[in-house]
Order: structure tokens, then sequence, then C-alpha cells
């Protein structure tokens, strides 16, 4: 028997219980990001707080197309880009945006169906790019960066160049997946085991020991027990709501782990990297 869907009126709640129903969690995080600009956006235009608007504002086609233009053209964004605070945006980031919106609409039973534009993809590096490129940025610690950001942002390369994976597979991994000190050292990603060469076991164990500084004494008190998240933040967050800024040693988020890598590859480099194209392709398919 199938569950009928009731949609509330007010857009808030539409779109929390949407966001409900999906399962992965990186794949809420950029809807959640997405929708709340919409949101905010479509507020604006109307003249009235997000909580006055309604489910069916944000199913008018011409409301999700005024704003994907606006989005386009860079007067949604939230944080400055690489090319500055008004930078237009990528064609994937609106290809998610395209996509957000349609998978919103659709749950609420009045599909948009927008065509999203075509996804552009990074080149990756091949094996030895990619294991060159690792090597020349875990020696190298660039002006302008921390050391424990700098040594972070390398761990962080050096699971892509021997995994594989990217971004959304990396961030999950924790201390337990680290199996550094065996005569073949090995790391778990999503579930599977990888080798993990001299370079990078070098690297990891070098931010194994700063995580290790960062996360003792008060924060196993602030956590309830140890941190074991390989991946934290390398120093105070900032103080909101009336409270204390957080410390160091804390999980880091995803698009935290992002920042500090298009720093240190645009710094050491003179051009960002995307973390996946550390993941490497073969020789002859490059």
């Amino acid at each position: 028997m199938q569950t009928t869907v009731v949609i509330p009126a007010r857009g808030t709640t539409a779109v929390a219980q949407f966001l409900a129903t999906l399962r992965a969690a990186s794949t809420r995080r950029q809807r959640t990001a997405f929708l709340d600009e919409y949101l905010s956006w479509v507020a604006g235009y109307l003249q009235c707080a997000p909580g006055k608007v309604t489910t069916k504002d944000l199913l008018e086609e011409e409301n999700a197309l005024a704003w994907l233009n606006a989005a386009q053209r860079g007067t949604t964004r939230r944080r400055p880009g690489l090319a500055g605070p008004t930078a237009p945006a990528s064609t994937n980031s609106m290809a998610a945006r395209t996509s957000t919106v349609n998978s919103f609409t659709r749950w609420c039973g009045h599909p948009l169906d927008l065509i999203p534009p075509a996804a552009e993809f990074a080149a990756r590096l091949t094996p030895t790019e990619a294991h060159r490129t690792l090597r020349l940025l875990s020696g190298h610690h660039p002006a302008g960066m921390t050391e424990a950001a700098w040594e972070r942002s390398v761990a962080l390369i050096a699971l892509a160049v021997c995994s594989g994976h990217g971004i959304a597979a990396l961030h999950p991994v924790r201390l337990a997946d680290l199996d550094l000190d065996r005569t073949l050292p090995r790391a778990r990603v999503a579930g599977e085991w990888y080798p993990v060469d001299a370079v990078s076991r070098a690297a990891l164990t070098r931010w194994r020991t700063t995580h290790q500084a960062l996360t003792a004494g008060h924060l196993k008190v602030l956590q309830g027990g140890a941190v074991e998240e390989l991946w934290v933040t390398t120093s105070p967050g900032r103080p909101r709501g009336g409270r204390a800024a957080p410390p160091a040693g804390l999980p880091a988020a995803v698009r935290t782990l992002e920042a500090a890598h298009r720093k240190l590859t645009s710094l050491a480099l003179g051009a960002p990297l995307l973390v996946e194209q550390f993941c490497p392709v073969l020789e002859d398919a490059a």
C-alpha cells in the first residue's frame, strides 16, 4: 500500500521534511545548502521573512529559474570564490542546484524537470604525476599556511593517492582505519583496505602525531571521550550565539578540508586542484 505524502503549506517545513528523507549524509548536506539558499532568495524576492515563504512559492518555475539565474551570476554566493566574492557559479555547482530543485519538486508531486547543465570533470593526474606531486607537497611547507593545516592537507592527499577515493569517502575515515605500523602499512577507506607507500605513510604518521597533540586533555572531557575522527580542526573556531569559541581538535567539516586543500595547492602549485584530481588514472588512459 503506497503512502501518500502530505506536503506542508509552509516552505521551510516542506524543505525540512524532504531533507529528512535523504539517507546519504553528503547528499543531505548538499541539498540543505542549496535549498536554504533558494528559500533565502525567494524570501528576498518576495520581500518577506523565510518563514513566510510557501511551498507553492518554491514550486513556481519562474521563481526557480530566476534563482538559478541569480546563482549563475554569483549574486547568491555566501563565501568568496577563487575569482572573488561575486564570481559566477561553476557549471558543476549549477548542475547540483538544478538537481536539488528537481528532486525537491518531484518529492512535492509537482516536478519541474529543469534541464541541468552538463557537468564538467577536472582532469585527473596519472599515478606518476600524483605521487610526484604528493612528494613535492609533503616536503615543502608553504608560507601563509599553518603547519598543522598543511600536515592535514598532505595526509588527505596521501589517502586520495593511495585509495583512489575522493573527499566524500575520505571524510568519514577514523584513526582506527590507519594501520601504519605493520610491515606493509595500509589504510581503510569506504570499507576496503589499501596499501600505503612510504611517502604516504610518513605524511599520515606525521598528521596522526599532530592529531594526538590537538585532541589531548580538555577535548576528552568536551567530547565525552577521545576524538576518533581522523580529520580535526587545527585552530579554534569563532564564537557564535554568545557561546565561547570551540577549541581546535574537534571533527572537521568537509568544507574545512576542501578550503585548506585549495589553499595548499594554490600556494604550492600556483593553481587550485580538487582532491579528486589526486585519484590517479592509468597512464595509458590519461
